[in-house]
């Protein structure tokens, strides 16, 4: 079973316009309203492809009843921490071009008797030999080291690590050996430059590929560092793998990061006991699940839910190579 963490949830709000002109009124077409955050979209995507999981993640007392109908009402089995904060809402605009501009505020602070619960669901609910995602940003004043001491706890639990977070509270988190880390490029960089900020002005240059590899260097036990258009770079052992589609998919980009949490962490959870892939063959099959889930994420108008049908219709058509760090 899969448990998803959402540390920073939102009230996701999509605006569908024509276009976007800075400085102009615009005419909003189309609004989408739901719960959202990070690990809540990558629950959807789960539940999405018929998949055991269960968000967890603390919400403001003024929203939870909101929230509880939200996810019921998508399927998506949750258990919500109640909270004295009000969650904040993420605002996406979304142009006739697929073209998304987002607004995300940055999320009340969290009172320290709040995280507490969470870890304990943390240790509660996850289940021997599942998995546990900790996806997106932190409220306002969390301690730096909060995902570390989930990680940790989770490992107690016996539960299996995929950590979506970057900079110093990843790489807090490294010396916690998470199973399997997923920043983009530039989210990479941040986190080694916090372990290394003598190297700032190279990280920024550094390529997908050695930015994997240092982050495994540093204690993950893999990393897949996404690269856009480029494609996925994965860093485990030995194996150096990329992945991509042919071509770029046009359309709403918002979820995609999250459906690769998704696939990734249901990738894990097929394996059994504590094991990760062990040779090349099986992680290519990993990334190919990732890039397709994410692929099919950017063909939905919002974030979260993806088509099994668009997930079939790409696996076959995503390219693995082997590359040089």
């Amino acid at each position: 079973m899969i448990l998803t963490l959402t540390p920073n949830p939102a009230i996701d709000i999509t605006y569908r316009v024509a276009a976007i002109t800075l400085g102009e009124s615009h005419r909003v077409e189309h609004v989408t309203e739901r719960a959202g955050g990070e690990g809540i979209n990558t629950a959807a995507a789960l539940t999405s492809m018929g998949i055991d999981c269960l968000a967890l993640a603390p919400v403001g007392d003024g929203t939870l009843a909101s929230f509880v109908a939200d996810l019921d009402g998508r399927g998506i089995p949750h258990h919500l921490v109640r909270a004295p904060h009000p969650t904040r809402r993420s605002i996406a605009l979304v142009d006739d071009a697929h073209e998304a501009t987002l607004f995300n505020e940055a999320g009340a602070p969290v009172p320290a008797e709040v995280w507490a619960e969470v870890i304990r669901q943390v240790e509660r609910l996850g289940g021997s030999r599942g998995v546990l995602t900790v996806s997106g940003s932190l409220p306002a004043q969390t301690p730096t080291d909060l995902v570390a001491r989930i990680t940790h706890a989770a490992h107690e639990a016996g539960l299996r690590v995929v950590l979506d977070v970057s900079g110093p509270v990843l790489s807090s988190s490294l010396a916690f050996a998470p199973e399997l880390v997923k920043p983009n490029r530039s989210e990479a960089a941040a986190t080694l430059m916090a372990l290394t900020p003598s190297g700032a002005e190279s990280r920024s240059q550094t390529g997908a590929a050695e930015l994997a590899r240092l982050l495994v260097e540093a204690g993950a036990k893999a990393a897949v560092v996404s690269d856009g258009a480029a494609g996925l770079a994965l860093a485990a052992g030995s194996v150096a793998l990329r992945a991509r589609l042919p071509q770029a998919l046009r359309g709403n980009p918002t979820g995609a990061g999250d459906a690769l949490t998704a696939a990734l962490a249901a990738s894990l959870d097929d394996l059994p006991g504590d094991h990760l892939p062990d040779d090349r063959g099986a992680w290519a099959e990993v990334l190919r699940r990732g890039v397709a889930w994410s692929a099919a994420a950017v063909l939905q108008p919002v974030a979260g839910p993806i088509d099994p049908g668009d997930v079939a219709r790409l696996l076959p058509t995503v390219e693995i190579e082997e590359t040089l760090s």
